[in-house]
């Protein structure tokens, strides 16, 4: 993927241009103070948000949100949460369908697909309401896997969580990148970032 003089005009606040090449099959970090535009553009990586001018070249992204329990049905379960994204890319779903997972692919089983977002099977039946923060993230990962899209875009994935979880989220993202994914990690923890980065490229906002 490629961003070329990529402008957000919100009116009020405007983020950009932004330039950036985003390698496959490495972690990318998109970096820049609170406010300074990530989500935005990470959202504009996923084709949730147009651009008001530049281009983005390449496929989308699969979004990994900065709030994953906003973005889970509460009602339903863990398991159909994936089960639904792999649905909606089997008959190629509406991009709003292809939110938060990370993984492997959309070809491995559920207890498979948990366990490369190191969640347990267990898991599995639990409702999306039930999930902890940290596990919430993690799923949203699961499903960004389901959904077969190479590219997974995280925006602030350990963000309030303890650093227990924070650490196994950013190890998580290293190995989905060794495993052949492309990874933009939006965050503004520089001290996370210096503790996992195993040879990232940086785009400063």
């Amino acid at each position: 993927m490629r961003l070329t003089d990529v402008v957000i005009d919100y009116g009020s606040t405007r983020v950009g241009p932004v330039d950036a090449d985003v390698p496959a099959g490495t972690v990318t970090v998109l970096q820049g103070a609170s406010g300074s535009g990530k989500t935005s553009v990470c959202l504009a990586m996923t084709g949730f948000l147009t651009p008001s001018s530049g281009q983005i070249e390449g496929d989308l992204g699969v979004l990994v949100p900065q709030n994953p329990r906003e973005w889970l049905n509460p009602r339903l379960t863990v398991a159909e949460v994936i089960e639904h994204t792999r649905a909606a890319r089997g008959a190629g779903g509406a991009r709003r369908d292809r939110v938060a997972s990370g993984g492997a692919g959309n070809s491995l089983g559920l207890p498979a697909l948990l366990d490369r977002a190191l969640l347990s099977p267990e898991l599995a039946h639990h409702g999306c309401g039930e999930l902890s923060g940290g596990q919430a993230a993690r799923v949203c990962i699961a499903r960004a896997l389901a959904s077969g899209i190479d590219t997974i875009v995280c925006d602030e994935p350990t963000a309030a969580l303890d650093s227990s979880n924070a650490a196994r989220i950013a190890w998580l993202i290293n190995d989905l990148a060794e495993a052949g994914k492309t990874i933009v990690w939006a965050t503004h923890d520089r001290d996370l970032v210096a503790a996992t980065d195993v040879g990232y490229s940086f785009v400063t906002l």
